[in-house]
């Protein structure tokens, strides 16, 4: 309020100072309860990451059932010293 005389804009002030302040914490309380912005702006980064981890999960499914068949089936796995020479090298 443009007073031109101090005096009548510090009564005013006094005189009102309750519902300005309950009109403060109106907004506030308000603003806080809401979005800041309606639609949120989708992330770049986050959309080039994979949706869904399904795909994995079958590839780990079958890496460990080709190692089980290989067990079961007596596959001979190969040697772990280099320089142990193998059965099959010997004959």
């Amino acid at each position: 309020m443009p007073y031109k005389n101090p005096e009548d804009k510090r009564r005013w002030e006094r005189e009102h100072r309750e519902r300005r302040n309950a009109q403060r914490r109106m907004r506030q309380l308000g603003g806080k309860a809401g979005p800041i912005a309606p639609c949120p702006v989708p992330d770049p980064v986050s959309d080039q990451r994979r949706k869904g981890g399904w795909k994995e999960i079958i590839g780990v499914a079958i890496g460990f059932g080709v190692v089980l068949l290989a067990a079961l089936g007596g596959v001979p796995l190969p040697a772990s010293d280099p320089l142990t020479p193998s059965p099959s090298a010997s004959d």
